[in-house]
């Protein structure tokens, strides 16, 4: 009797779990848009469920960004910046017309704290539903198609091993194309992280990578209405530091290369 109370115990404490790990990021991620439905509240009088146009703008970028080729690089710009261009992009996403004058950009704190808050989220949910995701037919194909970049980077960039923890930090700092949350949370998984270590390097990872980009791109925008010239000197400046970082770290990598193989 007891031992059938104790794996009906473990059972139902499984399914719980299971269910947590499932639904809760996506539930978590639900309530900070709840959240944000109430910074960008809908027009008064405005029948229930209503949106301001605020509201559609940003959950329409945040869809952007988990799709290939959109990225911090871009979606951070985009959202800070607005105008027609954004307009246009979120109109074809969601099917629906945007007027350009209604965005206007949105406040640093808010685009920063929905990526990062999106990068927890699909960390997490990755992470923790890695093998369940891998048997769901579209998702686990979808899945292993990451896996192959992901081994693919491993491969080709060795250093991201090499320099274990501090590796991957620096992978998912890195704001380009390819270094997001899914791609580290995959290579994470399959070098063998510790759960809470891998959603912890993408969690400082991001909130680095995105207050980098967005504080960036937010003295551009400030220093333009000001003087455009002295903006786009800043630009060329940003881009020739990134240029310099990027062929110092080739060449410390290389050194790094030539060590291990003298190894």
């Amino acid at each position: 009797m007891l031992e059938e109370l104790r794996k009906t115990h473990e059972l139902a404490w499984g399914i719980s779990k299971r269910i947590l790990m499932l639904l809760g990021p996506i539930a978590a991620y639900g309530l900070l848009l709840v959240f944000f439905w109430f910074v960008f509240p809908p027009p008064e009088g405005a029948a229930f469920p209503a949106f301001s146009p605020e509201f559609i703008v940003l959950v329409g970028l945040l869809i952007a960004y988990l799709v290939p080729p959109f990225g911090k690089e871009t979606i951070i710009p985009a959202a800070l910046i607005g105008g027609a261009a954004v307009a246009a992009l979120i109109a074809g996403i969601i099917g629906m017309p945007i007027d350009p004058a209604d965005i206007t950009g949105f406040p640093l704190w808010v685009v920063v704290l929905a990526i990062v808050a999106m990068d927890i989220a699909v960390a997490t949910f990755i992470t923790f539903n890695f093998n369940l995701l891998l048997k769901i037919p579209v998702v686990g194909n979808f899945l292993r198609w990451i896996m192959r970049g992901a081994d693919n980077i491993i491969q080709s960039k060795k250093w991201i091993r090499d320099l274990s923890s501090a590796g991957l930090l620096l992978f998912m700092y890195i704001p380009l194309q390819g270094s997001g949350a899914m791609t580290t949370s995959v290579i994470a998984r399959l070098l063998n992280y510790p759960p809470m270590l891998a959603i912890g390097l993408v969690t400082i990872g991001s909130l680095m990578s995105s207050l980098t980009v967005a504080l960036g791109i937010s003295s551009i925008i400030k220093l333009w209405s000001v003087n455009p010239l002295l903006a786009v000197l800043e630009m060329v400046a940003i881009i020739g530091f990134i240029c310099l970082v990027a062929v110092s770290w080739s060449k410390i990598v290389r050194k790094i290369g030539q060590m291990q193989n003298k190894k």
